[in-house]
């Protein structure tokens, strides 16, 4: 269970009931203080944040000697993640505001409610808890990136190669992010490696090693002749993408200067070598077309895998060139099918939004393509068949319990008999599917209201607050808190007062309990506290109400 962040806090008053009245009164675990300081001048306050682990002072702004503005202005100058707050009147109010806009987090007006300095605490503990996280999550996110950062840039370069789209200004900020060697606009081809099942020793730490091994040697034999990025695709190959600058090609984005794409050839010859002499293992090599950045990727990625498939097949230790072959079928298959993110994943996640951009896009693509072979709509159906049946499966129901027989009835393949057949079969299809998912999620929003109530009923006699109830039903309490609100129309927090008062109401009414019994018996271990929590919510004192009855 994770452990919940305390802050300490400096209270500074002349006054000595003041500041006892502060510190004994008010519930300041409730809000995240763990421990609270006192002081009675400006520098016996000095004195206690030299040696204590304060994050929060509150001081009055007249005081004998240093005043509340002085010391203020210390605290900033030495201890500048210390949050203060200003205690002042009116007639202080217009001088202090001079002060607040550069050293104070808030102010308070005398004469304040204990309620009133409990909640502008409270936003300063979650102001202070914001960065706390802040700070953490940024420096694990540099650590983790800078950990991870050669699997980062091969995601990245997969992502293209799966045609992925990123806008301009993203991709620029992560190329420049990860440090790779190759920009938009510089022409690019790609090399596809595959490590034959003659490599000794491939189980998956081997595998894994020998993979990194080629890929510092490539960066070895290549380097100040062509920038390289590699990865691993889905395949199982090693891919290089090869970069040259526009001026190195013969035409723009098309191919090398002659003498370069010689000396490229010759540099995957060497590669292909080095790897049989030094690792004792054989690899094939087919070196794709060029083609512009990052535009061309994708379609180049397709056509050297096609070629890899048709000029090398299954045979060992091949160099191979992607080429035309003339005569070859100009058919090429749906893109937009296949393009992350897929619709299984789109399924997964509930995005349905998400889903019908993904629709949209599909059927741009097939309405062109449908007029030419049925294969199209039968390879579209298929696939959204087969995702449909996937988010079913996820809910644990067959899709004919969620789109009904008639719908989910592939045999005769009726939806493929047109394209306008297929695209009003899968806008049905979703809209089922969609309904289904809102009605369960509905049902599990009012799971969790149902478990927070039985979870504060069955917890009265303690003090109880949102990040208790998150942790016991393991969720975040920003979203516990979201459902519960959404679903009732009432805060957690407020919940939990109201059935706590009406719980006193009727011990008040039905017992002789003593109230401050009746206070601890409901999680308050201040009786005066209970007393004004009581007050504000019937406005009557808890004796005043028991006299009532």
């Amino acid at each position: 269970m994770r452990v919940r962040m305390l802050f300490h806090m400096l209270l500074v008053d002349d006054e000595a009931s003041v500041v006892e009245s502060l510190e004994t009164l008010i519930p300041w675990a409730e809000i995240g203080i763990g421990k609270v300081y006192k002081a009675h001048s400006g520098l016996e306050a000095l004195d206690i944040l030299a040696y204590a682990p304060v994050d929060i002072v509150v001081t009055d702004i007249r005081m004998p000697g240093m005043s509340g503005l002085e010391l203020i202005e210390e605290i900033g100058a030495r201890w500048k993640n210390v949050k203060c707050l200003l205690l002042t009147g009116y007639a202080d109010f217009a001088y202090a505001q001079q002060a607040i806009k550069h050293h104070v987090s808030d102010y308070l007006l005398k004469p304040v409610s204990d309620e009133e300095i409990l909640a502008k605490v409270a936003r300063v503990v979650d102001k202070l808890r914001a960065e706390v996280e802040t700070y953490d999550a940024y420096h694990r996110a540099l650590r983790t990136m800078r950990e991870h950062l050669p699997k980062l840039k091969a995601d990245l370069l997969n992502d293209l190669l799966q045609g992925k789209r990123i806008s301009p200004q993203l991709l620029a900020e992560k190329l420049k992010m990860f440090d790779i060697p190759i920009a938009p606009g510089d022409s690019v081809a790609l090399m596809l490696i595959r490590l034959e099942k003659e490599m000794p020793e491939q189980d998956f730490y081997s595998l894994s090693l020998l993979q990194y091994a080629i890929g510092n040697m490539a960066e070895e034999i290549f380097s100040g002749h062509f920038p390289l990025w590699h990865c691993q695709d889905v395949h199982g190959f090693m891919v290089f993408a090869v970069g040259a600058k526009e001026a190195e090609t013969s035409e723009r984005g098309q191919a090398l200067s002659e003498p370069l794409r010689r000396r490229f050839e010759q540099l995957a010859a060497q590669l292909q070598r080095s790897v049989n002499h030094y690792l004792q293992g054989k690899v094939s090599v087919l070196i794709g077309k060029w083609g512009l950045f990052p535009e061309e990727l994708s379609p180049l990625y397709q056509s050297a895998l096609s070629a890899f498939r048709k000029q090398i097949g299954r045979q060992s230790e091949v160099i191979a060139f992607a080429s035309e072959e003339p005569g070859l079928s100009q058919t090429r298959s749906l893109q937009r099918l296949y393009e992350p993110p897929l619709l299984v994943h789109l399924f997964e996640v509930g995005d349905w939004e998400g889903i019908e951009e993904k629709y949209e896009a599909i059927f741009e693509e097939l309405g062109p393509k449908s007029g030419e072979s049925k294969d199209y709509l039968i390879e579209a159906f298929f696939t959204i068949y087969s995702a449909c049946c996937f988010i079913a499966h996820k809910y644990g129901k067959e899709l004919a319990e969620i789109i009904g027989p008639e719908l989910s009835n592939a045999i005769g393949l009726a939806p493929c008999r047109s394209f306008s057949a297929l695209q009003a079969w899968a806008l049905e299809s979703l809209g089922k599917l969609r309904h289904y998912a809102e009605k369960e999620l509905a049902h599990t929003r009012y799971s969790i209201v149902e478990k927070i109530r039985q979870q504060v009923l069955k917890n009265l006699g303690e003090a109880i607050t949102l990040q208790d109830l998150a942790g016991r039903l393991y969720m975040h309490p920003v979203y516990l808190s979201q459902v519960y609100k959404a679903e009732t129309g009432e805060n957690v927090s407020d919940f939990i007062v109201r059935v706590k008062m009406e719980k006193a109401a009727s011990l008040l009414k039905n017992s002789a309990a003593k109230i401050y019994e009746i206070a601890l018996e409901l999680g308050y271990q201040n009786p005066n506290y209970f007393i004004k929590v009581f007050k504000k919510h019937y406005g009557l004192t808890p004796q005043q109400y028991r006299q009532q009855r």
